[in-house]
Order: structure tokens, then sequence, then C-alpha cells
């Protein structure tokens, strides 16, 4: 008779690809989903830190303010890079022609331009945050770490926990009946019916019981 592949082997077989599937899922679908998540997170906080200098930079251009302090302290309480520039009378900037802010997103680097502001001498300024997000990036890193680290461990421990139970209550149950059974097979004694912690095992182990008091001579 061909040699087969145990009970045993194939649990651990089959508890391997649980854990492979679970950790794949987590690897291939989470981590993109957490990271998108976060940057967009840091993305909006940022427009609206910007709107908030936005104002705070209008209403000191619109006062004949200097505006150089006020933008050195924005810049060390909302941890950003503040860029004025005045628009000369003949040029033309996107924000100026639509009057609205826009940002660009290149890897961790935002750049937000503010509408355009307009001074009480009646030019305008065009305010530039730039806000490194590279903080936000590492912190859902080791966020993304952190829960397949915890996935694998779950994982792992689902299957020693599984593994361990069935083969404590199965598969050395059934070796110990097995050895019985080619005891009496053999015409030898096959010595005391041991307890089970299963219904199926006390079954199996009855029936042998009932072969070997039907055989007396073997037992």
């Amino acid at each position: 008779m061909p040699n087969r592949p145990s009970v045993q082997l194939r649990l651990i077989q089959l508890l391997a690809v649980i854990a492979a599937v679970a950790v794949a899922g987590v690897v291939v679908i989470v981590p993109y989903r957490l990271y998108q998540r976060d940057i967009r997170h840091a993305e909006v906080s940022a427009h609206r830190v910007a709107s908030v200098v936005h104002v705070a930079l209008g209403q000191a251009l619109h006062d004949g303010k200097d505006v150089a302090d006020l933008v050195n302290r924005l810049q060390g309480i909302a941890d950003l890079e503040i860029r004025l520039h005045k628009l000369a009378p003949d040029e033309t900037h996107p924000a100026a022609t639509s009057g609205r802010g826009s940002s660009e997103l290149d890897g961790t680097d935002l750049d937000f331009t503010a509408p355009p502001i307009l001074a009480r001498d009646g030019s305008t300024w065009l305010a530039t945050m730039h806000f490194d997000l590279s903080p936000m990036k590492r912190e859902s890193v080791r966020l993304i770490i952190d829960l397949m680290i915890a996935v694998l461990l779950g994982s792992l421990v689902f299957s020693c926990a599984v593994f361990f139970l069935i083969r404590r209550l199965m598969i050395e149950p059934l070796r110990e009946v097995t050895r019985r059974v080619e005891r009496f097979a053999d015409g030898q004694p096959i010595g005391e019916r041991s307890e089970y912690d299963t219904e199926e095992l006390e079954a199996l182990a009855d029936a042998l019981e009932r072969a070997r008091t039907a055989h007396p001579g073997t037992a």
C-alpha cells in the first residue's frame, strides 16, 4: 500500500494555508488603504491650517501691516513653510485668474496656493504654503507594521491552538486505538480500555471492547 500523508501533516498544511491567506490578505489590502486614509487626513488637515493662515495674512495685508513677523510666527506655530509673492501688474497666475486655491501633492510634499490676497495699496499677493507630510507617513507605516505583526502572531497562535487541540483530542487517541487494534489482530492482549474526551473515540473504543469480549482469548 502506497504511503499516504498523515492527518497531522494534512492538518499542518491546512493551518499553514489559512495563516498564509490571512497574512496575505492583510498585506495586500490593509497597508494601501491605511496609508491612503492617513495621507488624505493629513491633506485635509493641511488645507484647514492653510485656510486659517490665509485669513490671517489677508487681514494683515489689508491693514497694511508688515507680514514678515506674522509669517515667521505662523511658520513656527503651524510647522509649515510660507512663501509670499507679490504679483506684478502684468503677471498672471492660475490662482489669481480663478480666484480659488489649489493644492499639489508630490509624495509627502503638499503645496497649497491660497486664493489671491488684495492688499490695502491695491497690489495682489499669493501665499503658497508647503507642508511636509512625512511624519504622518511614518506614523502610518508604523501602524501598518504593528497590524501585520499582530495578524501574524494571531494566525500563529490560532494555528498552534487548533493543531494541539486536534492532536490531543483526535490524532493521539486514534494512534492509541490503532495500536490496540493491531495487537488484537495479532492475538495479543490489548490492555485496559482508555477514557477519551470525544464521543466518536468513545464509540470506537466501545466497539473494540465488544470485539475483545466476544473473543476472550485475546484479552
